[in-house]
């Protein structure tokens, strides 16, 4: 059986500047004793073997610690690492409870030295033993210690002693205290090049005092910049609050681009050819191709066409056609055009006068479609249309679909604008090559 010593009484283990202080051992005389006792009951005549005692207690310390660090000799500002380690008794009937707020990295004691970061390891159990453990990095910032040794200072750690007997609840003694000696470590010098943590400040100069003015300067010029942007985006914002709150909210609308309106006139197309194949011609499908045609003359003269947006589920109304457009807020616009066969071909003169290019065989065709289906649409006699003016009908809208086909990739911004480009070029160089020639 294994008995912890407890005792307020301190001694010094001198034979090694790193060993530590333990309590004193106040069962050593009562051992003597009790060896002396067997061995003259031993030595005593007719005494039988089992009457002997036999000494089944010894006695251990209930905590001890350790300590060791890096380096012996650093140098002013270097850091180093020191670990402190302690072995604490843990059994059933006893266990040492140390107060290890005395080891926290914020808490412990090592002036001089300064505490610069620390962690504590996870527990381990041996035995009846418990260890633990705390590491700790250490840096001494100082003037007037260089060549001198220097001692990390005593650690005291309180303790108390807790036992347990059957099924009684634990009992705590009283309050002792370990106490861990000094730890002597030499003061070089300076700190060497190597070493990164402390670097003298360089000679402030006025080249510097320019730089730091010129940065300020800057950064103060773009923080004005971004409270200009800042200010006018509230004002703007201001400005829309106003106009909801007068009731003006109708925004114009952003005009569709003619690609996504070839687009739609070649479907109308398309789908004409398919139903009048079957049913025939109508006065209803005349009008329907009238309006598709019409929109179709106005992307050829690469001019915007007439729109207004329309609710969900609004049929068009004769001579307009719906056209869904966006991705994320889809919306629904009704497209129309006032073209003409004859205001066309006036389109077209005016047209050739600006430097844009604008085919002239797409304006006639789709001018020859509107004459032939103007005619169809209104004429005197109602119903069908037979024979021979469906077939100009037909011939008439396999014309209008070929040229709405080219419309759909000649409209787009990139080919529209460097055709234009290529027009004015070759304008600029016609009209150049005039002026040299005279």
């Amino acid at each position: 059986m294994k008995q912890i010593v407890e005792s307020d009484a301190v001694e010094t283990l001198g034979h090694h500047p790193g060993t530590t202080y333990s309590p004193r051992r106040s069962g050593d005389h009562l051992c003597r004793v009790v060896i002396l006792l067997t061995l003259a009951l031993a030595l005593t005549p007719g005494t039988p073997v089992a009457t002997q005692p036999i000494a089944d207690e010894t006695a251990i310390d209930a905590l001890q610690c350790w300590r060791r660090v890096s380096q012996r000799a650093v140098f002013v500002g270097e850091r180093f690492t020191m670990t402190v380690t302690c072995q604490a008794v843990d059994t059933s009937g006893a266990s040492t409870v140390p107060n290890e707020a005395a080891l926290e990295p914020q808490t412990i004691d090592v002036a001089p030295f300064e505490v610069l970061d620390g962690e504590q390891y996870d527990t381990v159990r041996t035995g009846p033993y418990r260890f633990f453990q705390y590491r700790y990095t250490l840096r001494l910032i100082t003037e007037s210690n260089f060549g001198l040794d220097l001692e990390i200072p005593a650690i005291e750690l309180p303790y108390r002693i807790e036992r347990r007997l059957d099924d009684a609840p634990a009992l705590l003694g009283r309050e002792l205290t370990y106490i861990l000696p000094p730890e002597p470590v030499r003061i070089l010098s300076l700190v060497p090049q190597a070493i990164v943590d402390i670097r003298d400040l360089p000679p402030a100069t006025l080249g510097a005092a320019d730089r730091r003015n010129f940065r300020a300067s800057l950064l103060t010029f773009l923080a004005s910049l971004f409270g200009l942007a800042a200010m006018s985006v509230v004002a703007v914002g201001c400005v829309r609050l106003a106009r909801a709150r007068n009731g003006a909210t109708i925004r114009p609308a952003v005009r569709l681009p003619l690609p996504l309106v070839a687009h739609r006139v070649l479907r109308e197309l398309t789908k004409l050819r398919a139903e009048t194949a079957n049913q025939g011609w109508t006065v209803e499908f005349t009008e329907r191709a009238l309006s598709a045609i019409r929109i179709a003359g106005s992307v050829a003269l690469a001019e915007p066409v007439a729109q207004v947006s329309v609710a969900d589920g609004i049929p068009a109304r004769d001579g307009q056609l719906t056209i869904r457009y966006g991705i994320l807020r889809p919306k629904t616009a009704a497209i129309s055009s006032g073209l003409t066969a004859t205001t066309l071909l006036q389109r077209l003169a005016l047209a050739q006068s600006r430097p844009v290019r604008v085919d002239e065989g797409t304006i006639t065709d789709l001018s020859e479609a509107l004459a032939i289906f103007t005619a169809a649409r209104y004429r005197r006699t109602s119903g069908p249309i037979v024979e021979p003016h469906a077939s100009q009908l037909v011939q008439a809208l396999e014309s209008s679909l070929k040229r709405v086909q080219r419309l759909r990739w000649e409209s787009s911004s990139i080919v529209h604008r460097t055709t234009n480009l290529l027009v004015s070029a070759q304008t600029w160089w016609t009209r150049t090559r005039v002026t040299w020639l005279r």
